[in-house]
């Protein structure tokens, strides 16, 4: 087939973005049998990832959109850009996070793709390029939903953010009518499709979950006592859970328990709270993300909020490290203690578990190995991708 993949983020492998990283593994995977078109929005740092796309047959197109900029001639120039999407947002038309994704040079591309080529089908991925749909026309179309805003938004505010309350209120119309623009809607998890099919959506929804890379590791040595989390610290329910962990579980660990947390962008508050508190080490990135996840004894992720599958959950378990969780933290993820995810009730409880865990270094790596085992069965590239083709000829068939 002929597909036209359209995205908010770069595909790519080493972004340290786990959409990113979800896509870039569907559309590789796929591009082994099927022709790949990909229009995507590109920060300023990543042209030197295009070149991964390339490798695998992908004809590139991007459109700039630099993200998270530090300088102060980058704050101004990105408070102009999203000056129109902010208005939206004051209206009552648009969350300002969907609304800023709605750029005219990226329809202008979206056409002229259109136009040139003779798509058998168009994928959108994130609810946030939904703008596109008119370009598209005719062409069967699908949307991935890689979390239900609505739920965020919802969890976020029943956490007593007020801020989330007017994005609750936008979203909660918005999505369902996102969905119904296309043939088919495709979630991560069977709840997430369920909450949103309870918005109103009534196009078709399938559930297919993100593919998991089980990365070879020659040698794993375990740090006694030490426990992580993981995150891209841009994301609310990610810095959450930081604090979480540090306020409120870490101080109920016995003296012996180290935690280290890695990912970009942590706010400087937490940082410097890091700094001043003993046994806690704030990382940053982690160039070698699956060594460092191996070589811990659990990972901790208190998460609260948010939607989705929370893909630093099988790829703990992927690396052989047990994993401790919320219900939130479990969605999507059918593995349960015997394959080394604890789901915990109360985020109060977490402490003394940990405590009882931490000492039985032998369990844990049994526990590690057979969630291993379990993610290779669950999240596949086999699997996976066969339930893209199968959806994709239903919808071109039809």
């Amino acid at each position: 087939m002929n597909l036209l993949f359209i995205t908010p983020y770069l595909p790519s492998e080493t972004s340290g973005h786990a959409g990113a990283q979800l896509i870039f593994r569907n559309i590789t995977s796929l591009a082994k049998n099927h022709n790949i078109t990909l229009a995507s929005f590109i920060d300023s740092d990543e042209d030197s990832m295009i070149g991964f796309l390339v490798d695998q047959g992908i004809e590139v197109h991007t459109i700039a959109y630099p993200r998270n900029q530090e300088s102060i001639t980058g704050k101004i120039s990105s408070g102009i850009r999203n000056l129109r999407s902010l208005a939206y947002h004051l209206a009552g038309e648009e969350p300002f996070f969907i609304a800023k994704y709605k750029i005219e040079k990226m329809a202008e591309l979206i056409s002229k793709l259109i136009e040139k080529n003779n798509f058998n089908l168009v994928q959108v991925e994130y609810n946030v390029m939904h703008h596109y749909a008119e370009q598209i026309g005719d062409i069967p179309k699908i949307i991935v939903f890689h979390d239900v805003s609505t739920k965020v938004y919802e969890r976020g505010k029943d956490q007593g953010n007020t801020r989330n309350q007017k994005s609750f209120e936008m979203a909660r119309n918005l999505e369902p009518e996102i969905g119904n623009k296309y043939d088919a809607v495709i979630t991560l998890t069977e709840e997430d499709r369920e909450y949103l099919s309870n918005l109103g959506c009534e196009s078709e929804i399938k559930v297919i979950p993100p593919q998991v890379k089980t990365p070879i590791i020659n040698e794993i040595h375990k740090k006694p006592n030490s426990i992580c989390f993981v995150g891209s610290f841009n994301r609310e329910p990610n810095v959450q859970a930081v604090q979480i962990l540090i306020h409120e579980i870490f101080p109920k660990l016995t003296k012996r328990a180290e935690l280290n947390i890695a990912g970009k962008g942590l706010p400087n508050s937490l940082v410097n709270e890091i700094k001043v508190t003993d046994n806690v080490y704030y990382l940053g990135f982690v160039e070698d993300i699956d060594s460092f996840l191996a070589s811990q004894m659990i990972m901790v992720a208190p998460i609260k909020i948010g939607a989705g599958l929370k893909m630093k959950i099988p790829h703990a378990l992927a690396c052989g490290t047990a994993v401790v969780t919320t219900d939130v933290g479990v969605e999507g993820i059918s593995i349960d203690e015997t394959n080394g995810l604890w789901e915990v009730a109360k985020v109060s409880k977490m402490g003394g578990l940990i405590n009882e865990l931490l000492p039985q270094s032998n369990l844990l790596i049994e526990k590690g190995l057979k969630g291993k085992s379990a993610v290779e069965r669950l999240f596949s590239e086999q699997k996976i991708i066969f339930q893209f083709e199968a959806l994709y000829s239903d919808l071109v068939n039809s």
